[in-house]
């Protein structure tokens, strides 16, 4: 990395002509003693003081200043890059260096040990001038390095890796190779992957992944996957490993619960009830087709096509719209399922509109049957009610009614009738 040189490095040239050379800059190793978070730290005296770090070059003579004395801006270094940076924690090795009169830092650096979480300084020289001590003068074998005790690295983090995917990569002739990935790796567990199996490109976002994985798996705390080649199945693997460690079938929430209450009122019975029988299992195989072909079992064997498709796989997801709509639009079927209840709540309406409700499965009815129009219904049933006073009976004395208090049981029938129909729920007429 250079600059442009002050004056006296200044050459001459054709006709006494002066240009300035090109001087390269220097970064030499330090050491992170304090980070500016917020203004909750001590040397944090201004608002474009977040994010700099008080650190001092490994190879020094001089002292780093104690918290109880006076600060000033000799030792703090600022984020080189405008935006993109890694925050250090204390006792991280990083590069330092001055621009301008301005110190930056960049970092922190990688050791050989090559953990996302916590890497030990090699350059550490265990000097007195490099810690931070309390004020009771006590330190942890953590503290006498400087380190910060609120720093967690009780488990050191795997690096993402990337294996070959025969399914997706393509099946090119070198043995074991695939194209690199960009990572954004925190330090416990989560991570940002933007990448690609041949020329498919694909970002998975992953939180809270178990310290002993080395790739994002459908297990991780919470996942983001947008893919745009291949099903989810050939992306993570066909089965994962639950919290108690059983191997289980990646599957719909509300049918994984379902399936093992031995619950009809499945996900996957809709799809087979609305597709003509076919099997659920096609839910699944999105972005994949049928090769022809066939595995020594029998089974069809799929391979990757096109299909762009999101996943959302947490604990729990919430989508909340603090001032407008929200629209859930599909140019086929929409599909929803719970392993316990669905409640919707309206405060003026819900609205329902289709040529064709079903409330059941028709495949497990024997018959489906038509909803009753309400109003009709009242019609039909108060003109039959209102026919029997008028029927009459012959007898010796002329035509009689058959009793004498029909008239009164008439009126608490058709009063009865009134109350059939609900005054605030409603359905489309023929």
């Amino acid at each position: 990395m250079y600059g442009i040189a002050p004056d006296n490095f200044n050459v001459e040239g054709f006709a006494g002509k002066k240009s300035a050379i090109p001087m390269y800059i220097q970064f030499v190793t330090g050491y992170c003693s304090d980070v500016c978070h917020s203004s909750e730290n001590i040397f944090h005296d201004a608002s474009n003081h977040t994010n700099t770090i008080m650190a001092v070059p490994h190879q020094t003579n001089k002292k780093f200043k104690m918290q109880n004395t006076s600060v000033d801006d000799e030792d703090r270094y600022f984020p080189l890059l405008r935006t993109m940076h890694d925050v250090p924690t204390k006792g991280d090795p990083v590069l330092l260096t001055n621009l301008g009169g301005v110190n930056y830092y960049l970092g922190p650096l990688n050791m050989p040990k090559n953990s996302p979480t916590w890497n030990e300084d090699n350059n550490y020289l265990g000097r007195d001038s490099l810690v931070v001590k309390t004020d009771s003068g006590e330190t942890t074998p953590r503290e006498a390095r400087g380190e910060s005790p609120n720093f967690n690295k009780n488990n050191n983090y795997l690096r993402l890796i990337k294996r070959r995917n025969e399914e997706l990569d393509g099946y090119a002739p070198a043995l074991n190779e695939t194209t690199g990935d960009t990572l954004i790796e925190g330090r416990h567990g989560n991570s940002v992957r933007i990448g690609s199996r041949s020329d498919n490109p694909y970002i998975f976002i992953s939180n809270e992944r178990a310290p002993g994985n080395d790739i994002e798996q459908l297990v991780d705390g919470s996942l983001i996957t947008i893919s745009s080649n291949g099903t989810l199945a050939q992306h993570f693997g066909e089965t994962m490993l639950n919290i108690e460690q059983e191997l289980i079938e990646f599957k719909l929430s509300s049918d994984l619960k379902a399936g093992s209450i031995e619950s009809n009122f499945t996900i996957g019975n809709i799809y087979r009830d609305l597709n003509n029988g076919i099997d659920p299992i096609e839910i699944y195989r999105y972005g994949s087709k049928d090769s022809g072909e066939v595995s020594d079992s029998g089974e069809p064997i799929y391979e990757a096509s096109k299909g762009n498709q999101v996943l959302l796989h947490s604990d729990r997801i919430t989508l909340n719209s603090k001032l407008d709509d929200i629209y859930m639009s599909s140019i086929k079927d929409i599909h929803i399922g719970a392993g316990r209840h669905i409640s919707i709540g309206a405060f003026e309406s819900l609205n329902i509109l289709s040529s064709n409700v079903n409330i059941g499965n028709r495949e497990r009815a024997f018959e489906m049957q038509p909803m009753v129009l309400g109003d009709t219904l009242k019609e039909v049933l108060t003109k039959i009610i209102n026919l029997i006073p008028t029927i009459t009976i012959p007898t010796s004395l002329g035509p009689q009614v058959p009793t004498p208090d029909i008239q009164t049981k008439v009126t608490e029938i058709t009063t009865l009738i009134d109350g059939i129909t609900s005054a605030y729920h409603n359905i489309e007429g023929n």
